[in-house]
């Protein structure tokens, strides 16, 4: 890559590009990143000079082409922000500090590290979209080049990717950077099923090819016949897109891969819905497959027809039908309606972005890292469900999501009072999932409370959070990712905690949410309650303040974990349901040399499952590690514990 291919492709689109800071840009990051070698050998000025063509290719200004090819130097050279302010501005500067990492000084755990360095590019694209644009570009051209890295280095990159990047990519509606995105991480996470299926398309190209072209002469005859003019392309498959619906429809690769599928970009909205007629007229159509993203656009501005037909010889044909205008969204999503080209204001653009907003809303609520990125995977990585309320507004939830998933997206008040709902004029239960089209009334109560069992079937990170905030402030018993149920006898509670008063309520705080095995530390306050807290709290601290000033109301008591040996506890784990999972937990516990005297497992909504098992604790540091350990199954989501009554 040279800079002039840089220069000539920012060219092409954009007659008022300034060619002299682009080559002023180049040459302060060559010099920054002098001697610097990429992993591969090759110059390392060759990685920002191609993150800036890839950004080039979105077709954005000058100001996102320099921030491009100077992203790294603050984050790998003696650079300092001021450097870039004082001698590119206060724009570039801005994009260069959202793009760049968060000091690996200032944290010790990997994970977190990468958590907190996605929630740093987040909250700076809420400011500057252009952050995100160039972060998605040096992603992509990192993934291009992982082949040199180590094994452990290449699996993380990618499974951080696939999990944050590319749904990213598909909510700005960057169709081709998701497709590529996808495709590379499923090659280092899934290398022998990427392999095969790659080696399966290439196999069966020629063919495809012939069918097609068959296909497209007959639709072009027809269309021409009808007075329409379109142009008939194929429609390229993507490797992990062909995996995620053999997945998805537990079919062969054979049953997928054989469909035939076809683009139709026409001048006018009126021949999109004119060639879904002839195509209909053509051929048989498959119930239940025509989806009309014109009239309702997704969120990410994505507009198209998509319908199904019984071809040639019984075999299906997918068509897309749209505009050049449609396609060309489809194709650079938010980057063509990008408020800087002069759509300051425009409220399509805004809510395109109403998702950066919601994801600000969260990273305000939840300050532990962790959590923060399970909210986002969780509503990021699955597929979406479009339903409406009864005056047509559009709520996009993740496919799973239930009535109060859809109660909670509208309003949280309504959420917190909803008893159930009607979907398309019936009458259904909370727990109901929400299907495409769905026209939903939600039905409330005064009366109505948060309840715990809620969290067993709600999906979304929303719902989840805002269920819990009123539990918290309801109960004595934090909501966390491992929780302890408060038994409800009242000679129970000495399970969990033990103090020196009697004929006192124990509260665990919401502000640290102690766990088994913290250090604690107890204050009696007004009303016989003792409040418990970690003893790192930071509350810790404020009550001695109040202490030294001789409150009386405050005092400190002494409280400990009790140590209940041969107890019998009930001990459930809540899961994403997949193959051999029940086992996997199973195994688990029993690696703990751990007596189980049943096991039982049910699904709890149609992704869930709730795993109970009885079984004997030897004591506190036992239950310990048996919460940790089942702690870390992969798709584990809550543990609870609750002594058995005899």
């Amino acid at each position: 890559m040279r800079l002039g291919t840089l220069i000539n492709a920012v060219k092409e689109y954009d007659e008022k590009v300034d060619i002299e800071l682009i080559r002023k840009a180049y040459a302060f990051a060559e010099k920054a990143h002098s001697g610097q070698k990429r992993a591969s050998g090759g110059p390392f000025i060759q990685h920002p000079l191609s993150t800036a063509y890839i950004v080039a290719q979105l077709k954005l200004d000058t100001v996102s082409i320099v921030s491009a090819l100077l992203h790294d130097t603050v984050e790998d050279t003696s650079v300092t922000l001021d450097d870039i302010r004082r001698e590119f501005g206060d724009e570039v500067a801005a994009i260069v500090d959202g793009a760049t990492n968060i000091r690996k000084l200032d944290v010790f755990d990997r994970e977190i590290y990468h958590a907190e360095s996605i929630r740093k590019v987040i909250m700076a694209s809420a400011r500057d979209i252009r952050v995100i644009f160039v972060k998605l570009a040096d992603k992509l051209h990192n993934m291009r080049t992982l082949d040199c890295f180590r094994p452990e280095k290449r699996q993380r990159r990618a499974m951080e990717v696939r999990d944050v990047y590319a749904p990213i990519a598909y909510k700005l509606g960057l169709a081709n950077i998701k497709w590529e995105l996808e495709d590379l991480a499923m090659k280092y996470l899934q290398p022998e099923t990427y392999e095969t299926l790659q080696q399966k398309i290439s196999k069966t190209a020629r063919q495809r090819e012939e069918e097609l072209a068959k296909i497209r002469a007959v639709v072009e005859r027809e269309l021409e016949k009808n007075g329409i003019k379109a142009t008939v392309t194929g429609r390229p498959k993507h490797i992990y897109s062909v995996y995620r619906k053999m997945e998805r429809k537990q079919c062969s690769f054979e049953e997928i891969y054989d469909l035939t599928a076809l683009r139709i970009i026409t001048k006018t909205v009126k021949d999109c819905y004119e060639v879904i007629g002839v195509m209909h007229s053509m051929w048989r159509p498959v119930p239940k497959e025509f989806d009309d993203y014109i009239a309702m656009p997704k969120p990410n501005l994505y507009q198209s027809l998509h319908t199904a037909v019984i071809g040639p010889e019984g075999k299906p044909i997918e068509i897309q039908v749209r505009t050049e205008d449609m396609h060309a969204t489809a194709e650079e999503g938010i980057a063509a309606h990008w408020s800087y080209k002069g759509v300051h204001g425009d409220l399509k653009f805004d809510n395109q972005l109403s998702w950066l907003k919601q994801i600000l809303e969260w990273q305000r609520e939840s300050k532990d890292s962790k959590e923060f990125m399970d909210m986002l995977k969780v509503d990021f990585f699955e597929d979406e469900v479009f339903s409406f309320t009864p005056k047509g507004q559009v709520i996009e939830l993740p496919r799973g999501a239930c009535i109060l998933d859809f109660a909670y997206a509208v309003h949280s008040g309504i959420g917190d009072k909803c008893v159930g709902g009607k979907v398309n004029g019936r009458f259904v239960p909370l727990r109901t999932l929400i299907k495409n089209g769905d026209v939903i009334e939600i039905l409330t109560t005064n009366s109505q409370k948060p309840s715990r069992e809620w969290l067993k079937f709600v999906r979304t990170p929303k719902a989840r959070q805002k269920i819990k905030q009123v539990l918290r402030e309801c109960t004595d018993i934090p909501i966390g990712k491992v929780s302890f149920v408060r038994p409800e006898k009242k000679e129970l509670e000495q399970w969990v905690i033990e103090t020196n008063l009697p004929n006192v309520t124990v509260k665990l705080s919401k502000c640290c949410n102690p766990l088994p095995g913290d250090r604690i530390v107890g204050y009696f306050v007004a009303g016989h309650r003792v409040s418990v807290h970690k003893v790192e709290c930071a509350n810790y601290r404020n009550l001695k303040q109040k202490m030294k000033k001789a409150d009386k109301r405050i005092r400190e008591v002494d409280v400990k974990w009790a140590d209940n040996p041969n107890t019998a506890v009930e001990f459930y784990v809540e899961a994403v349901n997949r193959v051999g999972l029940f086992a996997e937990i199973l195994n688990t516990i029993v690696a703990t040399q751990t007596a189980i005297k049943s096991a039982k497992a049910k699904m709890i909504s149609s992704v869930l499952v709730e795993c109970r098992f009885s079984l004997d604790s030897r004591g506190l540091a036992h239950l310990q590690d048996i919460v940790k350990r089942v702690g870390k199954v992969k798709d584990v989501k809550n543990i609870y514990l609750a002594e058995v009554e005899e």
